[in-house]
């Protein structure tokens, strides 16, 4: 293939979204948009890039995401820096930078592009999005309980399925005396563990519950479990978020093995799981992490966040099923109509979606209308525009007319018309 032809590819691991795609995408975050705001959440956005330390002093530096998956070069001015490997750093680095830890609680969301250099496959890509959520400034097991019921919210308003699984890895004490335990047993089977496991067996035990390999994944389901080592302050804050789960009516599963491995995550963990393709993937992921901002360098702020992976979203989510707006055609027939045409165009835009195709003749524009899919056209010729009224001819069939059929309607009263005979309201 030529270089030519190569340059026409997308990069290995990114995609473009377009038709069905591109419209579930938009209508996804949109819904969470609205969920997030209903919870009284405020939109930030952070930039793509971020200097490299960033994410190696809040992710970890023998984290496979720093070591491994980072899209990291070094810029003109000799610095490293990164493409965003997740959301919650950038958003905590915000908060430090422009002084708002003084300023809790902050309660924000954002959506975007992440990238990870990571093998490519089916609903997980090189650059994928995420639609996050941060809650900064609020300790209470109830701010665990409404983050967690923000993802059922904005799941159950897509319609999607999905099985809550959560967990609780304790305070600093539990995991301490958790940790100990995991080292005494995963050294009785060191040999046998994968060699990142063997590093982290040194650097940060947890993280070997989060192993993809298969011979640390059949040593972890007998592994010590971290129920068996919360403080009685760490038991009494899960079973308050599980109180407060059952009386939202929301079902879960407590899952023991849901272990977040960075020091700064605490107490609840959680994630809603999906059915796609015969798979259980998560396709939310969430915790409260209430060393992170004193870790990055700022003062003591406890915090619960959650991701919506919105490529997996995609494929849990029926597009197809996506109702096309309600679009309107606007058609002159001579080339001494265009202008009354374009202000009738502009003039229902402020309440309609309208297309005003202009290349070719009559007919080859009325089949870019169909080809459109709107509803009806609206046709403006010498004798329309003299008696102060428009054609409208239906493209599809609906209630009380049908496809092909032609009415003439007043200028006064078109908008009326439109909204009463075409469609249920204006922009639905």
């Amino acid at each position: 293939m030529s270089k030519a032809n190569d340059d026409t590819r997308p990069v290995r691991g990114m995609r473009d979204l377009l038709g069905q795609d591109s419209a579930g995408f938009d209508t996804v975050v949109d819904t969470l948009r609205k969920v997030a705001q209903s919870h009284g959440y405020s939109h930030i956005e952070t930039p793509i890039l971020e200097f490299s330390s960033l994410f190696a002093r809040s992710l970890g530096e023998d984290t496979d995401v720093v070591g491994k998956e980072m899209f990291s070069f070094i810029d003109r001015a000799g610095q490293s820096v990164s493409l965003r490997p997740e959301g919650t750093a950038s958003v905590v680095r915000a908060i430090i930078s422009n002084g708002l830890t003084q300023k809790l609680p902050q309660k924000l969301y954002y959506w975007g592009p992440m990238f990870r250099y990571d093998r490519p496959q089916k609903g997980r890509y090189r650059q994928f999005f995420q639609f996050g959520v941060e809650n900064l400034g609020e300790g209470a097991p109830l701010s665990d309980v409404d983050i967690v019921s923000l993802a059922y919210n904005g799941l159950t308003r897509l319609g999607i399925k999905s099985k809550l699984f959560i967990n609780s890895i304790g305070d600093q004490a539990s995991r301490s005396a958790y940790k100990a335990k995991l080292v005494e047993y995963f050294s009785k089977y060191e040999k046998d563990l994968s060699e990142d496991s063997r590093r982290r067996l040194t650097t940060n035990p947890l993280r070997i519950l989060d192993s993809k390999e298969a011979n640390d994944i059949r040593l972890v389901a007998t592994a010590p479990s971290i129920s068996d080592f919360l403080t009685v302050e760490a038991a009494a804050f899960f079973e308050r978020v599980l109180n407060g789960l059952g009386t939202l009516s929301i079902d879960f599963s407590i899952d023991r093995t849901l272990v977040r491995g960075l020091d700064y995550y605490d107490h609840t963990t959680f994630e809603f799981k999906a059915d796609i393709d015969g798979q259980s993937l998560a396709i939310v992921g969430g915790g409260r992490y209430n060393g992170l901002v004193e870790q990055m360098g700022g003062p003591h702020v406890p915090a619960v966040g959650l991701a919506f992976g919105i490529d997996r979203i995609m494929l849990a989510y029926d597009a197809s099923k996506l109702l096309a707006p309600p679009l309107i055609a606007v058609l002159f027939v001579a080339k001494g109509d265009e202008p009354m045409a374009l202000e009738l165009a502009q003039r229902l835009r402020k309440k309609f979606n309208v297309v005003f195709p202009v290349e070719g003749n009559l007919g080859k524009r009325m089949k870019q209308c169909n080809a459109a899919g709107a509803s009806c056209a609206l046709i403006l010729g010498e004798d329309e525009i003299a008696k102060n009224f428009v054609t409208c001819k239906f493209l599809k069939d609906g209630p009380g007319y049908t496809s092909g059929l032609e009415r003439a309607v007043s200028g006064d009263t078109l908008e009326e018309f439109l909204t009463q005979t075409c469609f249920s309201g204006p922009n639905t």
